[in-house]
């Protein structure tokens, strides 16, 4: 077994850790991932974490559990936690409604991983931990090509970060993309136990260049 372990941050380090505002085509990539509605201090966000990272956890973990084999397995660092957001109403006046919020929480894997390794985790974990975790799926997403930051601080700030990447698409030609969601984030922080003004987010919106 690899000493050292595989870690994307560190091998896509032009995805993860963007210095200013940058043009990314973002390839195809696995993912564990959960759907829900509402403001992220409601019960289903808070839900949907707590399905997450058991699964992520005893797939990185699974070497060490004789019973549960994985083909051509490299010992891995879990990815930051990410999603894809979009409300069910346009905001007014700028003003935004949390609990109309739209969401996708995920958390990336490894090429390796298939979606018997992800079944095959769900049951550990619902043997373990009578966690129900059926709502857990396991998918395919390719982002293509983007337009991405880094936004430092509160998430309720992010407006003004979002408008200095859609203004840098109009003066660079590209149209933003209208897909089921309107953006992607990438959580570099546990903005659990990370104070709210240190919080590091990588913002994303999806383009295409004008004809």
């Amino acid at each position: 077994m690899k000493s050292e372990k595989l870690d994307v941050k560190k091998l896509e380090k032009d995805y993860y850790f963007p210095k200013k505002i940058t043009l990314v085509d973002i390839p195809k990539m696995n993912f564990i991932m959960v759907d829900g509605e509402g403001a992220p201090t409601g019960a289903a966000f808070q839900e949907a974490l707590a399905l997450l990272y058991p699964v992520a956890f005893t797939i990185s973990m699974s070497y060490r559990n004789e019973d549960f084999t994985i083909d051509d397995f490299e010992p891995f660092v879990v990815p930051p936690l990410e999603g894809l957001w979009t409300s069910k109403n346009v905001p007014e006046n700028g003003e935004i409604i949390k609990e109309d919020f739209i969401w996708r929480l995920m958390i990336r894997m490894p090429d390796f991983v298939t979606v018997d390794v992800v079944e095959k985790a769900k049951q550990l974990v619902f043997a373990k931990k009578k966690l129900d975790v059926s709502a857990l799926q396991f998918g395919e997403i390719t982002d293509g090509l983007c337009l991405q930051t880094l936004h430092i601080g509160s998430f309720d700030n992010e407006a003004a970060t979002f408008s200095k990447l859609f203004e840098f698409a109009q003066l660079n030609k590209l149209k933003p993309v209208h897909k089921t969601f309107h953006h992607r984030e990438i959580y570099m922080s546990d903005f659990r136990r990370t104070k709210t003004e240190n919080l590091k987010t990588v913002l994303r919106i999806f383009v295409e260049k004008e004809a």
